[in-house]
Protein backbone atom coordinates (compact mmCIF):
# COMPACT_ATOMS: atom_id res chain seq x y z
CA UNK A 1 0.00 0.00 0.00
CA UNK A 2 1.39 3.42 -1.02
CA UNK A 3 1.13 6.82 1.17
CA UNK A 4 0.42 10.33 0.02
CA UNK A 5 3.22 12.62 2.05
CA UNK A 6 2.21 16.28 1.86
CA UNK A 7 4.54 18.42 0.88
CA UNK A 8 5.32 22.01 1.91
CA UNK A 9 5.49 24.51 -0.28
CA UNK A 10 7.78 26.83 1.20
CA UNK A 11 10.61 23.92 1.90
CA UNK A 12 9.99 21.13 -0.47
CA UNK A 13 10.07 18.89 2.85
CA UNK A 14 7.26 16.39 3.69
CA UNK A 15 5.20 17.88 6.72
CA UNK A 16 2.63 16.02 8.69
CA UNK A 17 1.96 12.36 9.50
CA UNK A 18 2.03 10.33 5.85
CA UNK A 19 -1.73 9.17 4.66
CA UNK A 20 -2.23 5.70 3.64
CA UNK A 21 -3.47 5.40 0.27
CA UNK A 22 -6.76 3.65 -0.74
CA UNK A 23 -6.39 -0.06 -1.30
CA UNK A 24 -8.65 -1.81 -4.34
CA UNK A 25 -10.70 -3.23 -1.35
CA UNK A 26 -11.07 0.52 0.00
CA UNK A 27 -12.48 2.12 -2.89
CA UNK A 28 -15.11 -1.06 -3.57
CA UNK A 29 -16.32 -0.54 0.35
CA UNK A 30 -16.36 3.55 -0.13
CA UNK A 31 -18.54 2.63 -3.83
CA UNK A 32 -20.81 0.15 -1.88
CA UNK A 33 -21.47 2.50 0.73
CA UNK A 34 -22.06 5.04 -1.77
CA UNK A 35 -24.54 3.12 -4.10
CA UNK A 36 -26.30 2.26 -1.02
CA UNK A 37 -27.02 5.78 0.30
CA UNK A 38 -28.16 6.66 -3.19
CA UNK A 39 -30.92 5.65 -3.57
CA UNK A 40 -32.66 7.57 -0.37
CA UNK A 41 -30.48 10.62 -0.90
CA UNK A 42 -32.49 10.86 -4.08
CA UNK A 43 -35.87 10.23 -3.08
CA UNK A 44 -35.24 12.72 -0.51
CA UNK A 45 -37.70 16.14 -0.78
CA UNK A 46 -35.02 18.96 -2.23
CA UNK A 47 -35.80 21.22 0.63
CA UNK A 48 -34.20 17.94 3.07
CA UNK A 49 -31.26 18.08 0.31
CA UNK A 50 -31.07 21.81 1.05
CA UNK A 51 -31.10 21.47 4.27
CA UNK A 52 -27.92 18.71 4.09
CA UNK A 53 -25.98 21.66 2.11
CA UNK A 54 -26.50 24.30 4.20
CA UNK A 55 -25.48 22.09 7.93
CA UNK A 56 -21.92 21.70 5.26
CA UNK A 57 -21.91 24.93 4.91
CA UNK A 58 -22.32 26.34 8.46
CA UNK A 59 -19.56 23.36 9.13
CA UNK A 60 -17.23 25.46 7.45
CA UNK A 61 -17.88 28.79 8.33
CA UNK A 62 -17.69 27.43 12.02
CA UNK A 63 -13.52 28.24 11.82
CA UNK A 64 -12.20 29.33 8.98
CA UNK A 65 -9.30 30.56 9.97
CA UNK A 66 -8.25 27.22 11.00
CA UNK A 67 -8.93 25.47 7.82
CA UNK A 68 -7.27 28.69 5.63
CA UNK A 69 -4.36 28.03 8.00
CA UNK A 70 -4.21 24.41 6.97
CA UNK A 71 -4.47 24.72 3.25
CA UNK A 72 -1.97 27.62 3.41
CA UNK A 73 0.54 25.21 4.85
CA UNK A 74 0.06 22.50 1.95
CA UNK A 75 -0.85 25.14 -0.97
CA UNK A 76 1.27 28.57 -0.42
CA UNK A 77 -2.07 30.75 -1.54
CA UNK A 78 -1.81 32.86 1.59
CA UNK A 79 -4.34 32.59 4.74
CA UNK A 80 -6.33 35.72 4.04
CA UNK A 81 -7.08 34.78 0.55
CA UNK A 82 -8.09 31.06 1.17
CA UNK A 83 -10.76 32.59 4.39
CA UNK A 84 -11.87 34.48 1.21
CA UNK A 85 -12.27 31.29 -0.55
CA UNK A 86 -13.88 29.48 2.12
CA UNK A 87 -16.47 32.49 1.80
CA UNK A 88 -16.85 31.35 -1.70
CA UNK A 89 -17.65 27.98 -0.97
CA UNK A 90 -19.83 28.62 1.79
CA UNK A 91 -21.76 30.73 -0.88
CA UNK A 92 -21.74 28.02 -3.69
CA UNK A 93 -23.61 25.69 -1.06
CA UNK A 94 -25.99 27.80 -0.02
CA UNK A 95 -26.66 28.86 -3.65
CA UNK A 96 -27.52 25.37 -4.76
CA UNK A 97 -29.60 25.37 -1.12
CA UNK A 98 -31.79 28.03 -2.45
CA UNK A 99 -32.44 26.27 -6.03
CA UNK A 100 -33.58 23.66 -4.28
CA UNK A 101 -36.00 25.25 -2.05
CA UNK A 102 -37.63 27.46 -4.90
CA UNK A 103 -37.64 24.31 -7.20
CA UNK A 104 -36.69 26.73 -10.23
CA UNK A 105 -34.22 23.89 -12.02
CA UNK A 106 -35.73 20.31 -11.08
CA UNK A 107 -39.71 21.44 -12.00
CA UNK A 108 -41.87 18.97 -12.69
CA UNK A 109 -43.12 20.45 -16.24
CA UNK A 110 -46.44 18.67 -17.55
CA UNK A 111 -47.94 19.01 -21.01
CA UNK A 112 -51.42 18.08 -20.97
CA UNK A 113 -53.62 15.84 -22.97
CA UNK A 114 -54.55 17.37 -26.66
CA UNK A 115 -57.02 14.55 -28.56
CA UNK A 116 -56.35 13.74 -31.89
CA UNK A 117 -53.18 11.74 -33.36
CA UNK A 118 -49.63 13.17 -33.52
CA UNK A 119 -47.97 15.07 -34.14
CA UNK A 120 -50.85 17.80 -32.83
CA UNK A 121 -52.76 15.16 -30.04
CA UNK A 122 -50.69 13.22 -27.71
CA UNK A 123 -51.63 11.76 -24.04
CA UNK A 124 -50.98 13.80 -20.44
CA UNK A 125 -46.67 13.56 -20.52
CA UNK A 126 -45.52 14.54 -17.33
CA UNK A 127 -41.41 15.44 -17.30
CA UNK A 128 -39.46 14.99 -14.60
CA UNK A 129 -35.71 14.82 -13.45
CA UNK A 130 -33.91 11.76 -11.63
CA UNK A 131 -30.20 11.86 -10.04
CA UNK A 132 -27.61 9.80 -12.07
CA UNK A 133 -26.26 8.00 -8.87
CA UNK A 134 -23.00 8.05 -7.30
CA UNK A 135 -20.67 10.69 -8.76
CA UNK A 136 -16.67 10.85 -8.80
CA UNK A 137 -15.45 14.07 -8.34
CA UNK A 138 -12.06 15.18 -8.54
CA UNK A 139 -11.33 18.52 -7.22
CA UNK A 140 -8.52 21.34 -8.59
CA UNK A 141 -4.88 22.13 -6.47
CA UNK A 142 -5.23 26.13 -6.77
CA UNK A 143 -8.99 26.48 -5.25
CA UNK A 144 -8.82 23.72 -2.43
CA UNK A 145 -12.05 25.49 -1.14
CA UNK A 146 -14.28 26.24 -4.12
CA UNK A 147 -12.96 23.92 -6.65
CA UNK A 148 -11.85 21.25 -4.09
CA UNK A 149 -13.24 18.84 -1.44
CA UNK A 150 -16.58 20.60 -0.75
CA UNK A 151 -16.44 23.12 -4.12
CA UNK A 152 -18.82 23.48 -7.41
CA UNK A 153 -18.76 20.07 -8.66
CA UNK A 154 -19.44 18.41 -4.84
CA UNK A 155 -22.40 20.97 -3.62
CA UNK A 156 -24.09 20.98 -7.42
CA UNK A 157 -24.21 16.94 -6.91
CA UNK A 158 -25.32 16.55 -4.05
CA UNK A 159 -28.14 19.36 -5.00
CA UNK A 160 -28.79 17.22 -7.65
CA UNK A 161 -29.67 14.22 -4.97
CA UNK A 162 -26.32 11.99 -6.16
CA UNK A 163 -23.92 10.66 -3.70
CA UNK A 164 -20.34 11.76 -4.10
CA UNK A 165 -16.88 10.02 -3.73
CA UNK A 166 -14.39 12.71 -3.65
CA UNK A 167 -10.45 11.06 -5.39
CA UNK A 168 -8.72 13.77 -2.34
CA UNK A 169 -5.87 15.84 -4.14
CA UNK A 170 -2.38 14.89 -3.26
CA UNK A 171 -1.43 18.67 -3.11
CA UNK A 172 -3.65 18.93 0.33
CA UNK A 173 -3.74 15.43 0.97
CA UNK A 174 -4.54 16.45 5.15
CA UNK A 175 -6.81 19.07 4.04
CA UNK A 176 -8.72 16.89 2.07
CA UNK A 177 -9.07 14.58 5.32
CA UNK A 178 -10.06 17.31 7.66
CA UNK A 179 -12.77 18.62 4.95
CA UNK A 180 -14.37 15.03 4.80
CA UNK A 181 -14.43 14.48 7.98
CA UNK A 182 -16.03 17.81 8.65
CA UNK A 183 -18.62 17.50 5.99
CA UNK A 184 -19.64 13.70 7.30
CA UNK A 185 -19.67 15.31 10.66
CA UNK A 186 -22.32 18.49 9.72
CA UNK A 187 -24.45 15.33 7.49
CA UNK A 188 -24.73 13.27 10.73
CA UNK A 189 -25.08 15.87 12.84
CA UNK A 190 -27.97 17.15 10.60
CA UNK A 191 -29.56 13.66 10.56
CA UNK A 192 -28.47 12.59 7.14
CA UNK A 193 -26.59 9.25 5.60
CA UNK A 194 -23.12 10.26 6.27
CA UNK A 195 -21.92 8.14 3.52
CA UNK A 196 -23.86 10.25 0.71
CA UNK A 197 -20.22 12.18 0.73
CA UNK A 198 -17.19 10.19 1.01
CA UNK A 199 -13.46 10.24 -0.29
CA UNK A 200 -10.58 8.00 -1.46
CA UNK A 201 -7.20 8.31 -2.03
CA UNK A 202 -4.39 7.66 -4.30
CA UNK A 203 -3.94 7.86 -8.22
CA UNK A 204 -4.91 4.04 -8.82
CA UNK A 205 -8.10 4.90 -6.77
CA UNK A 206 -9.00 7.39 -8.71
CA UNK A 207 -8.89 5.83 -11.79
CA UNK A 208 -10.73 2.82 -10.30
CA UNK A 209 -13.85 5.12 -9.22
CA UNK A 210 -14.16 6.42 -12.92
CA UNK A 211 -13.91 2.67 -14.19
CA UNK A 212 -16.36 1.10 -11.19
CA UNK A 213 -19.99 0.30 -12.37
CA UNK A 214 -21.52 1.67 -10.12
CA UNK A 215 -20.35 5.15 -10.40
CA UNK A 216 -22.30 6.98 -12.73
CA UNK A 217 -20.53 10.35 -13.76
CA UNK A 218 -17.14 11.92 -13.19
CA UNK A 219 -16.14 15.56 -12.96
CA UNK A 220 -12.49 17.20 -12.78
CA UNK A 221 -10.99 20.20 -13.23
CA UNK A 222 -7.14 19.81 -13.37
CA UNK A 223 -4.36 19.49 -16.06
CA UNK A 224 -5.33 18.38 -19.36
CA UNK A 225 -3.32 15.35 -19.15
CA UNK A 226 -4.88 14.10 -16.47
CA UNK A 227 -8.25 14.73 -17.30
CA UNK A 228 -8.15 13.59 -20.95
CA UNK A 229 -6.84 9.95 -19.41
CA UNK A 230 -9.79 9.70 -16.79
CA UNK A 231 -11.56 11.01 -19.64
CA UNK A 232 -10.79 8.05 -21.83
CA UNK A 233 -11.67 5.50 -18.89
CA UNK A 234 -15.33 6.94 -18.84
CA UNK A 235 -15.41 6.53 -22.26
CA UNK A 236 -14.25 3.07 -23.18
CA UNK A 237 -16.03 1.92 -19.99
CA UNK A 238 -18.39 -1.07 -21.14
CA UNK A 239 -21.47 0.98 -20.36
CA UNK A 240 -19.49 4.87 -20.24
CA UNK A 241 -20.41 7.58 -18.13
CA UNK A 242 -20.99 11.29 -18.77
CA UNK A 243 -16.68 12.84 -17.61
CA UNK A 244 -17.48 16.29 -17.15
CA UNK A 245 -13.85 17.70 -17.19
CA UNK A 246 -12.39 21.31 -16.94
CA UNK A 247 -8.96 21.10 -18.32
CA UNK A 248 -7.73 24.66 -18.40
CA UNK A 249 -6.73 26.67 -21.52
CA UNK A 250 -4.80 29.18 -23.05
CA UNK A 251 -6.94 32.34 -22.79
CA UNK A 252 -6.29 34.71 -25.58
CA UNK A 253 -7.00 38.87 -25.44
CA UNK A 254 -7.19 40.84 -28.41
CA UNK A 255 -6.30 44.56 -27.63
CA UNK A 256 -7.44 47.58 -30.21
CA UNK A 257 -5.42 50.43 -31.27
CA UNK A 258 -8.07 52.71 -29.73
CA UNK A 259 -7.68 51.12 -26.64
CA UNK A 260 -3.84 51.40 -26.68
CA UNK A 261 -4.13 54.84 -27.45
CA UNK A 262 -7.34 55.95 -24.80
CA UNK A 263 -5.49 54.19 -22.04
CA UNK A 264 -2.52 52.50 -22.48
CA UNK A 265 -0.92 52.72 -19.06
CA UNK A 266 -3.86 51.37 -17.62
CA UNK A 267 -4.04 48.63 -19.66
CA UNK A 268 -0.67 47.49 -19.02
CA UNK A 269 -1.46 47.74 -14.74
CA UNK A 270 -4.28 46.01 -15.22
CA UNK A 271 -3.20 43.05 -17.47
CA UNK A 272 -0.16 42.44 -14.68
CA UNK A 273 -2.82 42.49 -12.24
CA UNK A 274 -4.49 39.42 -13.72
CA UNK A 275 -1.73 37.73 -14.78
CA UNK A 276 -0.34 37.45 -11.76
CA UNK A 277 -3.69 36.99 -9.50
CA UNK A 278 -2.92 33.24 -7.41
CA UNK A 279 0.43 33.74 -9.19
CA UNK A 280 -1.03 33.07 -12.22
CA UNK A 281 -2.22 29.90 -11.29
CA UNK A 282 -5.93 30.21 -12.22
CA UNK A 283 -7.34 28.88 -15.06
CA UNK A 284 -9.21 31.83 -16.27
CA UNK A 285 -5.63 33.86 -16.63
CA UNK A 286 -5.32 35.61 -19.46
CA UNK A 287 -2.22 33.69 -21.38
CA UNK A 288 -1.45 35.08 -24.89
CA UNK A 289 -2.03 38.72 -25.75
CA UNK A 290 -2.51 39.97 -29.19
CA UNK A 291 -2.13 43.43 -29.46
CA UNK A 292 -0.76 46.36 -32.22
CA UNK A 293 2.67 46.48 -32.28
CA UNK A 294 2.97 49.21 -29.40
CA UNK A 295 6.84 49.58 -27.85
CA UNK A 296 5.43 51.98 -24.85
CA UNK A 297 2.59 49.59 -24.00
CA UNK A 298 5.02 46.72 -23.78
CA UNK A 299 7.36 48.91 -21.83
CA UNK A 300 4.36 49.65 -19.09
CA UNK A 301 3.84 45.98 -19.08
CA UNK A 302 7.12 44.80 -18.48
CA UNK A 303 7.31 47.96 -15.51
CA UNK A 304 3.97 46.99 -14.25
CA UNK A 305 5.09 42.56 -13.90
CA UNK A 306 8.62 43.38 -12.37
CA UNK A 307 7.16 45.33 -9.46
CA UNK A 308 4.96 42.00 -8.85
CA UNK A 309 6.70 40.18 -6.01
CA UNK A 310 7.92 36.92 -6.50
CA UNK A 311 5.84 33.96 -4.45
CA UNK A 312 5.67 30.07 -4.24
CA UNK A 313 3.63 28.47 -6.59
CA UNK A 314 1.40 25.32 -5.03
CA UNK A 315 4.52 22.22 -4.55
CA UNK A 316 7.77 21.55 -5.80
CA UNK A 317 5.86 19.15 -8.93
CA UNK A 318 4.23 22.47 -9.83
CA UNK A 319 7.29 24.87 -10.00
CA UNK A 320 8.89 21.97 -12.06
CA UNK A 321 6.17 21.65 -14.44
CA UNK A 322 5.93 25.58 -15.06
CA UNK A 323 9.97 25.82 -15.42
CA UNK A 324 9.31 23.46 -18.00
CA UNK A 325 6.73 24.83 -19.83
CA UNK A 326 8.06 28.17 -19.58
CA UNK A 327 11.45 26.91 -21.17
CA UNK A 328 9.77 25.09 -24.10
CA UNK A 329 7.81 28.05 -24.83
CA UNK A 330 10.58 30.52 -24.85
CA UNK A 331 12.49 27.89 -26.80
CA UNK A 332 11.18 28.15 -29.93
CA UNK A 333 12.49 30.25 -32.71
CA UNK A 334 11.48 33.79 -32.83
CA UNK A 335 10.46 33.84 -29.24
CA UNK A 336 11.81 36.92 -27.22
CA UNK A 337 12.17 36.90 -23.13
CA UNK A 338 11.13 40.53 -22.06
CA UNK A 339 10.98 39.09 -18.52
CA UNK A 340 13.22 36.33 -17.98
CA UNK A 341 11.59 33.54 -16.00
CA UNK A 342 13.76 33.14 -12.61
CA UNK A 343 13.15 30.46 -9.87
CA UNK A 344 14.49 31.11 -6.48
CA UNK A 345 15.48 28.21 -4.55
CA UNK A 346 12.93 28.34 -1.92
CA UNK A 347 10.72 27.56 -4.65
CA UNK A 348 9.58 30.91 -5.57
CA UNK A 349 8.98 32.26 -8.93
CA UNK A 350 8.95 36.28 -10.18
CA UNK A 351 6.37 36.84 -13.28
CA UNK A 352 7.96 36.16 -16.55
CA UNK A 353 6.83 37.55 -20.23
CA UNK A 354 7.54 36.17 -23.34
CA UNK A 355 6.88 37.81 -27.10
CA UNK A 356 7.18 36.74 -30.75
CA UNK A 357 6.19 38.48 -33.76
CA UNK A 358 2.29 38.01 -35.43
CA UNK A 359 3.71 35.54 -38.20
CA UNK A 360 5.90 33.44 -36.18
CA UNK A 361 2.93 32.74 -34.26
CA UNK A 362 1.05 31.76 -37.17
CA UNK A 363 4.04 29.48 -38.04
CA UNK A 364 4.71 27.73 -34.08
CA UNK A 365 0.89 28.21 -32.84
CA UNK A 366 1.08 24.88 -31.93
CA UNK A 367 4.57 24.43 -29.88
CA UNK A 368 3.35 28.25 -28.69
CA UNK A 369 0.05 27.62 -27.55
CA UNK A 370 1.28 24.90 -24.44
CA UNK A 371 -0.46 26.35 -21.33
CA UNK A 372 2.00 26.70 -18.52
CA UNK A 373 0.30 27.48 -15.09
CA UNK A 374 1.84 30.29 -13.26
CA UNK A 375 2.74 34.40 -13.92
CA UNK A 376 3.96 34.22 -17.38
CA UNK A 377 1.99 35.96 -20.46
CA UNK A 378 3.35 35.61 -24.18
CA UNK A 379 2.94 39.01 -26.25
CA UNK A 380 2.13 38.64 -29.83
CA UNK A 381 3.02 41.73 -31.76
CA UNK A 382 0.70 42.34 -34.30
CA UNK A 383 0.73 44.85 -37.85
CA UNK A 384 -2.55 45.95 -36.80
CA UNK A 385 -6.25 44.72 -35.86
CA UNK A 386 -6.37 43.03 -39.54
CA UNK A 387 -4.19 40.15 -38.00
CA UNK A 388 -6.81 39.21 -35.07
CA UNK A 389 -8.80 37.38 -37.82
CA UNK A 390 -6.23 34.69 -39.02
CA UNK A 391 -4.90 34.45 -35.74
CA UNK A 392 -8.37 33.47 -33.65
CA UNK A 393 -8.31 30.70 -36.21
CA UNK A 394 -5.35 29.16 -35.26
CA UNK A 395 -6.44 29.03 -31.20
CA UNK A 396 -7.55 25.99 -29.37
CA UNK A 397 -10.87 25.80 -27.42
CA UNK A 398 -10.53 28.08 -24.50
CA UNK A 399 -12.50 29.03 -21.10
CA UNK A 400 -12.49 32.84 -21.90
CA UNK A 401 -11.62 35.09 -23.87
CA UNK A 402 -10.74 39.02 -23.92
CA UNK A 403 -11.81 42.06 -25.92
CA UNK A 404 -10.28 45.59 -24.80
CA UNK A 405 -12.03 47.98 -27.25
CA UNK A 406 -13.42 51.85 -27.18
CA UNK A 407 -17.08 52.16 -27.55
CA UNK A 408 -18.11 54.39 -30.73
CA UNK A 409 -14.57 53.33 -32.81
CA UNK A 410 -14.36 50.32 -32.08
CA UNK A 411 -18.53 49.12 -32.38
CA UNK A 412 -18.10 46.99 -35.21
CA UNK A 413 -14.77 45.72 -34.56
CA UNK A 414 -15.52 44.56 -31.18
CA UNK A 415 -19.06 42.93 -32.45
CA UNK A 416 -16.94 41.15 -34.92
CA UNK A 417 -14.41 39.68 -32.66
CA UNK A 418 -17.16 38.73 -29.81
CA UNK A 419 -18.88 37.42 -32.76
CA UNK A 420 -15.88 34.99 -33.64
CA UNK A 421 -14.24 34.57 -30.64
CA UNK A 422 -18.05 32.90 -29.27
CA UNK A 423 -16.86 30.33 -31.52
CA UNK A 424 -14.35 28.69 -29.54
CA UNK A 425 -14.40 30.49 -25.87
CA UNK A 426 -17.16 29.55 -23.01
CA UNK A 427 -17.00 33.13 -21.82
CA UNK A 428 -15.89 36.44 -23.84
CA UNK A 429 -15.25 39.66 -21.41
CA UNK A 430 -15.47 42.85 -23.06
CA UNK A 431 -13.38 46.08 -21.28
CA UNK A 432 -12.69 43.30 -18.15
CA UNK A 433 -10.46 41.03 -17.34
CA UNK A 434 -11.42 36.77 -17.21
CA UNK A 435 -9.52 36.43 -13.53
CA UNK A 436 -12.39 36.65 -10.72
CA UNK A 437 -15.37 34.38 -11.72
CA UNK A 438 -18.67 35.65 -10.25
CA UNK A 439 -21.19 32.69 -9.01
CA UNK A 440 -24.22 33.02 -10.07
CA UNK A 441 -27.21 31.23 -11.58
CA UNK A 442 -26.31 32.05 -15.54
CA UNK A 443 -22.09 31.91 -15.38
CA UNK A 444 -21.06 29.35 -17.76
CA UNK A 445 -16.94 28.11 -17.00
CA UNK A 446 -16.73 25.77 -19.84
CA UNK A 447 -15.38 26.09 -23.63
CA UNK A 448 -15.17 23.78 -26.57
CA UNK A 449 -12.04 21.01 -26.44
CA UNK A 450 -9.72 20.95 -24.52
CA UNK A 451 -11.12 23.89 -22.45
CA UNK A 452 -13.86 20.95 -21.25
CA UNK A 453 -14.68 17.70 -22.31
CA UNK A 454 -18.57 18.54 -22.35
CA UNK A 455 -19.27 22.34 -24.14
CA UNK A 456 -22.57 22.50 -23.24
CA UNK A 457 -21.93 22.36 -19.60
CA UNK A 458 -20.39 24.69 -16.56
CA UNK A 459 -18.67 23.61 -13.48
CA UNK A 460 -19.91 26.97 -11.99
CA UNK A 461 -23.22 28.60 -11.08
CA UNK A 462 -26.52 27.16 -10.45
CA UNK A 463 -26.92 24.97 -14.32
CA UNK A 464 -23.75 22.83 -12.66
CA UNK A 465 -26.53 21.13 -11.10
CA UNK A 466 -28.18 19.75 -14.12
CA UNK A 467 -24.72 17.89 -15.06
CA UNK A 468 -26.06 15.13 -12.70
CA UNK A 469 -29.68 14.29 -13.63
CA UNK A 470 -31.34 13.28 -16.43
CA UNK A 471 -35.05 13.79 -17.80
CA UNK A 472 -37.61 11.22 -17.38
CA UNK A 473 -40.84 11.48 -19.30
CA UNK A 474 -44.17 9.56 -17.31
CA UNK A 475 -46.41 9.04 -19.89
CA UNK A 476 -51.09 8.82 -18.91
CA UNK A 477 -50.49 10.03 -15.24
CA UNK A 478 -52.20 12.44 -12.99
CA UNK A 479 -52.29 12.99 -9.14
CA UNK A 480 -56.23 11.94 -8.78
CA UNK A 481 -55.95 8.54 -10.86
CA UNK A 482 -52.43 7.77 -9.31
CA UNK A 483 -51.96 9.70 -5.96
CA UNK A 484 -48.50 9.12 -4.82
CA UNK A 485 -47.29 8.07 -8.15
CA UNK A 486 -45.54 11.33 -9.57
Amino acid sequence: MGTLNSISPFTGETQFEPIAESTAADVEAVVARSAAASAAWARLVPTERARALRAIADALDADPASLAELAHQETALGADRLVGEIARTTFQLRLFAEELESGRLLATEVDEALAGLPPVGHPRLVRKYVALGPVAVFGAGNFPFAFGQLGGDTASALAAGCTVIVKDHPGHPHLAQTLTSLAQTALAGAGFDADVFQSVRGMAAGAALVAHPAVQAGAFTGSQKAGRALFDIASSRPEPIPFYGELGSMNPVFITQAALESRRDELATELATSLTMGRGQLCTKPSVIFVPDDQAFIDALVAALSAVAPGQLLSPLSLERYVQGVSGVAGVSGVTELIPTSAGSDLTVAPGLLATSYENFLQNSEELLEECFGPVGLIVRCSSETDFDTAIGHLEGALVATVQAVPGPDAELARHLVDELSFIAGRVVVNGWPTGLAVTPWQHHGGPYPASTSVLHTSVGSQAMMRFVRPVVIQNVSDDQWPGLL
